[in-house]
């Protein structure tokens, strides 16, 4: 387990988050590769927890893998299989480790990256958003200064219940009239507080909302879906089947933010994305706040190779710490955009140093056939 501060606060209406936890799992296999996967539990999120999230991986999830055969090709989804979808709806942190993890050591045993397990589309160029927190209105400036300095054209703001309208209207004024802006108020609205704030929007041309209403109220966020015009994603009402068919059922959102540790995985993730695309939703693919490079490097391998995704958010690491787990710099670069990652398996390379101290857990007894 992992406890980092970040260099600065990092806030929204459900949290105020000045560290991250997070469960870092390496996986042995019987040729002596090593796979690393990554996790970030959130239990404003998931209701997870870093301590259980490794008891989870201890009692039930490395006992599936510890001494298994599996063929690489088969690594995409052979936990939820193994398992079933309950266990993984428990501990979808736990999961989305060691399950990048697994993908990890089969693309190094095949000698591809991940995303070729993911998908046979040939991937291309990614472009992220940049994202802003709640911020002290002194330090705004600095943040909207840099933003525009990386020529970002995408970007999510941070809302919380009062003032929303007026902070997009600085955003929209400081970074000018061709940038593409979206909100994210993390359910600190209620349903009527929606419609008025996102309608006071229009002039600032705000094209999505972000969980504009409690993950739990569906029938609040059905009401703003139908009565605004900017597209509604639902993110922490959005993390399972089980939550998806839900609000298919009610038509309560136009799309899906997509994040791999809430929502369980890769294979999980691809699969409420296959189920949005069917049904006509659009989908972003999110991040978790304090995602390491290992998370960062799986969003990248996912993204590369589904061009379908409206937005993308990721490869934050250092903007907000000082150190990560690779010496290989993941951040994005001018307008946001960064490479796929071309090496086998999540083609980045641990620092064993970056893990001293850490509380870490390692499966070792090794798996055959990959």
């Amino acid at each position: 387990m992992i406890h980092w501060p970040f260099n600065l606060a990092v806030s929204h209406s459900l949290a105020n988050n000045t560290a991250t936890d997070n469960i870092v799992v390496a996986l042995v296999d019987n040729q002596g590769r090593v796979g690393y996967g990554e996790g970030v539990p959130r239990s404003y999120v998931t209701g997870e927890t870093a301590r259980g999230s490794l008891e989870a991986l201890k009692r039930e999830l490395a006992p599936l893998v510890l001494g298994a055969s599996l063929e690489p090709r088969e690594a995409l989804g052979w936990l939820e299989r193994r398992g079933g979808p309950e266990l993984l709806d428990r501990c979808p942190a736990a999961a989305c480790a060691l399950e990048t993890a697994l993908l990890d050591l089969a693309g190094q045993a095949l000698g591809q990256p991940v995303s070729a397990l993911l998908s046979p589309t040939p991937p291309a160029m990614v472009t992220y958003s940049a994202v802003i927190p709640l911020l002290p209105s002194k330090m705004l400036p600095v943040i909207l200064e840099q933003t525009k300095a990386l020529g970002m054209s995408q970007v999510k703001i941070k809302v919380q219940r009062q003032g929303a309208p007026e902070l997009v209207a600085r955003v929209r004024q400081a970074l000018g009239p061709e940038v593409r802006l979206r909100v994210d108020a993390n359910g600190a609205w209620s349903a009527g507080e929606a419609v008025e704030n996102i309608t006071a929007m229009a002039p600032s041309r705000v094209e999505a909302v972000e969980q504009p209403v409690a993950k739990d109220d569906l029938e609040g966020l059905t009401q703003v879906t139908a009565s605004v015009e900017p597209l509604v994603l639902a993110d922490e009402s959005l993390c399972n089947m089980g939550d998806a068919r839900g609000l298919l059922e009610r038509r309560a959102a136009g799309g899906f933010n997509l994040r791999l540790s809430k929502c369980g995985g890769p294979a999980r993730t691809l699969a409420l994305l296959d189920l949005a695309g069917r049904e006509g939703l659009a989908c972003m693919l999110g991040c978790q706040v304090g995602e390491l490079s290992l998370l960062s490097a799986m969003g990248r391998h996912f993204a590369a190779v589904h061009p379908q995704l409206i937005y993308l958010e990721g490869s934050l690491t250092r903007f907000f710490m000082e150190k990560d787990l690779t010496s290989q710099n993941l951040t994005f670069g001018p307008g946001g955009q960064a490479p796929p990652l071309r090496g086998p398996g999540l083609g980045i390379k641990v620092d064993p140093a970056a893990l001293k101290g850490s509380l870490a857990f390692t499966l070792s007894r090794g798996l055959s056939g990959v």
